[in-house]
């Protein structure tokens, strides 16, 4: 009939005595068959039986004896009390956690860089996967809505419920004004084309003299995202102007701009 687990081995015992020939300075001798422990065999020597915890010991298929036994021609003999103890590897994907000790760890030879490790085993807050995009072009804009500066990247997440975080920092942001005023620049994040964050924050500078005037400062900021996905997302940062300001310049004279995603476990 059908069975679960490994193939069924058909195991018995055949009955062996060995015999050896002592010269009063080998202690050492050869078995037949490997043997798990003295339990599975007596040895006798010159018809006297030996104390299996004091007298001799096992390894394999070498029977040592504590004292050279004396000479003679098969004076030493093994008889074996049980068959060999057989090891049964389990079935593949037959082990489950409740089976392993506690106790248990992986030789770091064996972790190559190659493996997965599963994710449940890793903290709420742990860094699942980094993706960061770079960007130097020096980009302006007079609207007053927001369009892109150029600056995105997307990522995977490996979850639905994984959190992203959003790091950006837009180099130099030059902004430009025709007179006294509040000088702005507003910033935010787009996701798969549509605003997420309406508006992210402003770089802002006050010019209080009538003519025109330049500022320049940088712009960074972070969020956190629940996309609630597991396909590909882009993120990309949005500016226009604001206030007085006529003209805004991210990435001014080639500064480097940054942005980075972070796959956060939930």
């Amino acid at each position: 009939m059908a069975f679960i687990g490994n193939t069924n081995t058909t195991q018995a015992f055949t009955p062996a005595v060995d015999f050896f020939s002592g010269n009063a300075s080998t202690t050492a001798f050869t078995l037949s068959r490997p043997v798990a422990s003295v339990a599975q065999v007596q040895a006798v020597i010159s018809n006297v039986p030996q104390d299996p915890g004091s007298a001799y010991t096992v390894s394999g298929s070498t029977i040592t004896f504590t004292s050279a036994p004396p000479s003679g021609t098969n004076n030493i003999y093994v008889y074996y009390t049980s068959p060999i103890t057989q090891v049964i590897a389990p079935g593949q994907g037959t082990v489950d956690t409740a089976s392993l000790s506690a106790s248990l760890a992986v030789p770091a030879a064996q972790l190559t860089g190659t493996q997965t490790l599963p994710r449940g085993t890793l903290p709420t807050g742990s860094v699942l996967q980094v993706v960061q995009a770079t960007y130097t072009t020096a980009t302006s804009t007079t609207s007053t809505s927001f369009v892109t500066t150029g600056l995105s990247t997307s990522i995977t997440p490996s979850s639905s419920t994984s959190k992203i975080l959003v790091l950006m920092n837009m180099g130099d942001v030059a902004s430009q004004n025709s007179g006294a005023g509040v000088n702005a620049a507003g910033f935010t994040l787009y996701k798969n084309g549509s605003n997420l964050t309406s508006n992210l924050g402003a770089q802002i500078s006050y010019n209080s003299i009538s003519t025109s005037g330049l500022t320049i400062v940088g712009f960074s900021s972070a969020y956190l995202d629940s996309p609630a996905t597991t396909s590909s997302t882009t993120y990309a940062v949005f500016f226009k102007t604001a206030g007085a300001v006529s003209t805004v310049t991210v990435f001014r004279d080639g500064t480097l701009g940054v942005i980075t995603l972070m796959e956060i476990a939930a």
